[in-house]
């Protein structure tokens, strides 16, 4: 199947998750998360910001500044690039582009990549190989890919999202480890 293909097939899996089921997921995501030991062990974590059919990651966020994590969030450029900052609460996210709350250039300081411990990402579709399929911009194998990156990749996925194998290219980069309701995946 096409990346193409598997992205509508995805988003339409998305679409149709019913709202319990997506909430339950969730929660059961949101406490499994903090069993891979390199997120719970992190000083600064990558989050992003979901949008409505991703994994939800607001109350990952809360979780992590209870603990004591310094939490990151990706702003997009137009070349295809992300900067990040660092974000103290969810009030200093804005809608930005493609609709994806942003941090506030201005009140949030620019952190480096290198200083990342790990990163929890978003797709539409992941394999047991670690391949994720995201939404075909390219922003996270560019960021993961940075010769200064140093961090845990983990993906956040619903388990009905795998597939057996996604399509990839030398340049998508494998995470680390997928955490989905059912399980955590190396």
């Amino acid at each position: 199947m096409s990346k193409d293909a598997l992205r509508a097939e995805a988003r339409a899996f998305l679409r149709a998750l019913p709202p319990a089921e997506r909430a339950a997921a969730q929660a059961r995501i949101a406490e499994r998360v903090w069993d891979v030991p390199e997120v719970a062990g992190a000083r600064t974590l990558l989050l992003y910001a979901s949008l409505p059919e991703e994994v939800a990651t607001d109350e990952l966020a809360a979780e992590a500044r209870r603990r004591g994590i310094t939490l990151v969030y990706p702003r997009c450029l137009p070349q295809g690039l992300m900067t990040l900052h660092a974000v103290d609460s969810a009030d200093a996210l804005r809608p930005g582009r493609f609709g994806i709350r942003e941090p506030d250039a201005e009140a949030c300081p620019v952190r480096e990549v290198g200083e990342i411990d790990a990163a929890l990402v978003p797709g539409l579709a992941w394999d047991r190989e670690g391949h994720r399929l995201g939404r075909g911009g390219g922003y996270y194998d560019r960021l993961l890919a940075h010769p200064d990156w140093r961090g845990f990749r983990c993906g956040l996925f619903f388990a009905a999202q795998e597939t057996p194998s996604v399509p990839h290219e030398p340049w998508d980069i494998r995470l680390d480890a997928i955490v989905t309701e059912l399980e955590a995946i190396r």
